[in-house]
């Protein structure tokens, strides 16, 4: 019985990951920035379940000597440690130490994750079902976000914490299409990026489903709903990521001769491969038919528009500010910003929208140093372990491979709770990795 609630909870968990839901302590509504909060989510409370028995578990196991159990230290996971360290050392720097501390008790959060996955959850739970949980939510996910497309504006779930949303709002994701403000779909998450990487990963564990296991015809209603809603986030980085890495699986599928001795030669791995790949050459045929004016004003970057001007922004401050050794102090960029730029409007203070800057901004040179060693040798690791003889240990790395270079021109996955979450997982994945 203790046994499933725990399967259950996990699971739960992987689908819950972009609900939102959460109190904010000392919440001062006129003069509230989000990058200094001190929170609580639901999903906090899921994991802290979770590490539990996970504890309780390791206990057991040291009793019965099960090695399976123990926690297993590796080369990256010293630089990790060490990164970990060296942000602690950084809260002496902090203009707001509150935020230091509790950032920094984020972090160690997501790094207890990475261990758990790792260590743990890989061993303890079922791969498969876990993606199915993945699918389930981003299935969810995508109701809610087509109906807030359509209705433009949220749907009143604020118990799943969904955000107040409507175009008219200042700081809302937003297009401007023949002069009419278009609002991008959120899902419960706190931005249409956040819900893209959530949906990214979703269509992920469904090609890894629908390939390697027999499903019926209506799985494959999962498929083009998910897609259509991650269209809808119209987030430029993920989906032309998302669009690399489908011709560059449907590429090796088709034409690299291991794999297409495998999936290609064998009749039913060549129906389940193309029904994926029409699937996904309908729905993207019929959503730019449909959207066509947004998708062409999506396509277009210019250097004058204002997500653009605010990247460079952030950019320069981070780079031109002559950070010491140790940097600023975690979660410190924005309240010293703040001392900085005085004049700027509320929304436009925010973490730098590169996990790379931000990262040497608030934990300085010998942080970001750590974190890309750590980076570089679990990607080694990764390599050296499995050698890609599977397709899946393609797609994956992949889908890691992208993770990495959103960072490059986002930060919710360092920030946010949702990002945080999803960016901590796929790490302990590729850690455990199979």
């Amino acid at each position: 019985m203790i046994r499933q609630i725990e399967n259950w909870l996990f699971y739960f968990f992987l689908f819950a990951i972009p609900l939102s839901l959460r109190h904010i302590f000392w919440y001062e509504p006129f003069n509230f920035i989000e990058w200094t909060a001190i929170y609580v989510y639901g999903t906090d409370l899921i994991l802290l379940a979770l590490f539990g028995f996970w504890f309780a578990n390791w206990k057991i196991g040291n009793l019965l000597k099960i090695e399976n159990w123990k926690l297993k230290i590796k080369p990256a996971d010293w630089f990790l440690i060490a990164f970990v360290a060296v942000a602690g050392f950084s809260i002496g720097n902090a203009i707001d130490v509150q935020t230091a501390v509790f950032q920094w008790v984020k972090l160690i959060e997501g790094v207890v994750l990475y261990f758990y996955i790792k260590d743990y959850a890989l061993k303890r739970f079922t791969l498969s079902n876990g993606f199915v949980a993945l699918v389930l939510g981003g299935a969810f996910q995508s109701v809610i976000a087509i109906a807030q497309f359509m209705t433009q504006g949220s749907l009143g779930l604020k118990y799943l914490g969904e955000s107040p949303l409507a175009p008219a709002m200042s700081g809302i994701a937003a297009f401007f299409v023949a002069g009419i403000k278009i609002m991008r779909a959120y899902g419960t998450t706190p931005h249409s990026n956040v819900l893209a990487l959530y949906l990214f990963v979703a269509l992920g564990a469904f090609y890894s489903i629908a390939i390697y296991q027999k499903r019926a015809w209506w799985w494959h209603a999962f498929h083009t709903l998910i897609l259509w809603a991650f269209l809808l986030t119209f987030s430029r980085v993920i989906i032309g990521l998302w669009l690399v890495t489908f011709i560059v699986q449907s590429g090796l599928i088709r034409f690299y001769p291991r794999f297409r001795k495998e999936f290609w030669d064998n009749a039913e791995m060549r129906r389940r491969s193309l029904k994926i790949f029409w699937t996904t050459i309908a729905v993207g045929i019929v959503f730019v038919a449909v959207y066509w004016p947004y998708v062409l004003n999506r396509s277009v970057i210019s250097s004058a528009d204002e997500t653009v001007q605010l990247r460079i922004l952030y950019n320069h401050e981070s780079l031109a500010s002559g950070h010491n050794i140790l940097g600023l102090g975690m979660g410190n960029f924005v309240p010293w910003l703040l001392t900085q730029n005085l004049h700027l409007n509320r929304e436009v203070y925010q973490p730098v929208h590169n996990i790379y800057l931000l990262i040497y901004s608030e934990t300085g040179v010998v942080g970001i140093s750590l974190f890309l060693l750590f980076l570089s040798f679990l990607l080694y690791d990764f390599y050296k372990r499995l050698g890609f003889k599977k397709l899946y240990h393609f797609s994956f790395s992949l889908v890691i491979l992208s993770v990495f270079i959103f960072g490059l021109f986002d930060h919710f996955i360092w920030t946010i709770q949702t990002g945080r979450l999803m960016f901590w997982l796929v790490l302990g994945l590729l850690a455990g990795a199979i």
